[in-house]
């Protein structure tokens, strides 16, 4: 006989479905109008998709700083110039800077957040973008790419400049500092079998277990998983110095996907009906970084809060919870010692 499951996951399909067709094909999140004037706002993987649309979106809300961070430089030059050439009310392209960063790669993800450290005087927004999903079995620093890109390193770089976004807080008291990660309705449709091992990061490098997208489904449901359970960790003052929160934008059409092979013929003629607009997705990601403190901890959807998978409420996700918490902060800790004490833990 089997041994008894340790993490038995159900997936509630009907109602994530449900709700992914409702958001789809009947609501279309506003327009953002928030005003980000004298705020200073980095958008990682922001040269494309989404991540340009959502930086262009904070460039027309008057934020007086706007980082692109990107991995080729060239490409957030062009990306640049877009925002601009777009952007008719305003005229001052030195408000946007390109700055390097590849998040497959621990060096330049630390590189960069002590950059930022040393020579932004604040920062009001971080909009973690940067993101894969590949077909592709390649290993990166030891751990399968999309791991490393959409998990491991998402989440250095958020506990790197945390410490920056509260000390914006101190210093400019009428901020609201928003740190938000983007993950994906994909979230709901994992059985996550991963947790079961007795470490979840050796069971993810196993190649034989690899797949497109349930490894996508995986990362966007870690990323949700080690959010709520860092927010409710870390001991803040209430309200909190950094609203911490998760974002869905829906399914948009972007070339996240792009490194996989073309999708049939019937996928893609679903999808020019259900797709959103990169436009209206990168809205998403606007709106959660304006979002109000009953945010913070939670997954944004369509501009407001949406509950998360519901057996992430049970006692078998607050264990799964703590369990990729502990086993992710391991590999954060050696990245860099100390990042613990850092932001408060």
């Amino acid at each position: 006989m089997a041994p008894p499951v340790e993490f038995p996951i159900t997936p509630s399909l009907g109602t994530g479905l449900r709700l992914f067709f409702h958001s789809q094909l009947f609501i279309t999140p506003p327009l953002p109008t928030h005003s980000f004037a004298n705020q200073t706002v980095i958008v990682t993987g922001s040269n494309t998709g989404l991540g340009l649309e959502a930086a262009r979106h904070f460039y027309r809300l008057n934020c007086a700083r706007l980082i692109l961070a990107v991995r080729t430089v060239a490409k957030g030059e062009a990306a640049k110039e877009d925002i601009v050439s777009t952007v008719k009310q305003r005229a001052d392209a030195d408000a946007i800077e390109v700055w390097p960063l590849d998040m497959s790669s621990t060096a330049s993800t630390l590189a960069f957040a002590e950059r930022v450290k040393t020579e932004l005087p604040r920062v009001d927004v971080l909009v973690e973008n940067a993101g894969i999903n590949t077909a592709d079995w390649t290993l990166v620093e030891g751990y399968e790419q999309a791991v490393q890109v959409n998990v491991l390193n998402t989440f250095l770089l958020a506990l790197s400049l945390l410490p920056k976004l509260t000390d914006t807080k101190t210093t400019f008291p009428d901020s609201h500092p928003h740190l938000v990660i983007v993950s994906s309705e994909a979230h709901r449709l994992t059985k996550f079998p991963e947790i079961n091992a007795p470490d979840l990061y050796a069971k993810l490098n196993d190649q034989a277990e690899f797949s497109q997208q349930p490894r996508y489904q995986a990362t966007k449901l870690i990323e949700i998983l080690f959010t709520r359970e860092l927010v409710a960790r870390r001991k803040t003052a209430s309200p909190p110095a950094v609203i911490i929160n998760v974002v869905n934008p829906g399914l948009c059409t972007s070339n996240l996907d792009r490194r996989g092979p073309q999708p049939p013929l019937l996928v893609r003629i679903v999808r020019r009906i259900l797709d959103r607009t990169t436009e209206v997705g990168g809205r998403t990601f606007v709106l959660a970084a304006s979002a109000p403190v009953s945010s913070h901890g939670e997954l944004q959807s369509d501009g407001a809060n949406q509950d998360v998978e519901s057996w992430i409420y049970t006692e078998v996700g607050i264990r799964a919870q703590r369990k990729v918490f502990e086993q992710t902060w391991r590999v954060l800790e050696m990245r860099k010692p100390g990042i613990g004490q850092e932001v408060g833990l």
